[in-house]
């Protein structure tokens, strides 16, 4: 990435976080709604959008770097490679196309990091908080949950880490009365550690 050309080999290379405003917000309406929280991880996340762009790499290394005319080999990456300037960028654009198009999320537009779909009729509620790779599910139905993750695998490699512990650093505990605490219990204890050490 360190020798891309922005206007030749890269044109965009914005990509949103995830607000902390907007992650507590989630967690108090999952609170207050009784909402369960789930956290997903996707795989090897910026490998999943296709590269924007011709760009062309050096083999790694255990690969042959000629070919048998005697001429270097070189790569041309189809999708985007941990590095380039455009891999964060490309995934948060073909994540958020899979969730509003491919499966009716509406995004948020306070943060484009936020995504709910609602069904007035049902009852139904699922919101989604993504930072980067990682997102949080808010949910009120195993049925919805479940076709939020055939709908997401359709598209990307991703993990089901369970009800959601831990995210950002951040200790997530939810109590029998469906009150949740954050803590960074964890973090204090590092610093500590880091400190006396």
């Amino acid at each position: 990435g360190y020798s891309q050309v922005k206007g030749v080999d890269y044109t965009k290379s914005f990509s949103a976080t995830l607000r902390s405003s907007s992650l507590r917000t989630m967690i108090a309406l999952a609170a207050g709604q009784k909402l369960k929280l789930e956290h997903f991880d996707v795989t090897n996340a910026f490998t999943q959008s296709e590269i924007d762009s011709d760009i062309y790499i050096d083999p790694p290394k255990g690969f042959a770097t000629k070919g048998s005319d005697g001429l270097i080999q070189v790569l041309k990456l189809k999708r985007a490679l941990y590095g380039t300037k455009q891999a964060s960028h490309l995934f948060q654009e073909t994540l958020r196309t899979h969730l509003v198009e491919g499966m009716g999320f509406k995004n948020s537009t306070a943060d484009p990091c936020l995504f709910s779909k609602c069904n007035s009729k049902t009852g139904d509620i699922i919101r989604l908080a993504v930072y980067v790779d990682d997102i949080v599910v808010a949910h009120n139905s195993s049925k919805l949950l479940d076709w939020f993750k055939a709908g997401f695998k359709e598209k990307f490699k991703s993990n089901h880490l369970g009800p959601l512990s831990w995210f950002l650093g951040i200790g997530v505990d939810r109590h029998a009365d469906g009150s949740i605490t954050l803590n960074q219990e964890r973090y204090v204890q590092k610093l500590i550690e880091k400190v006396v050490a």
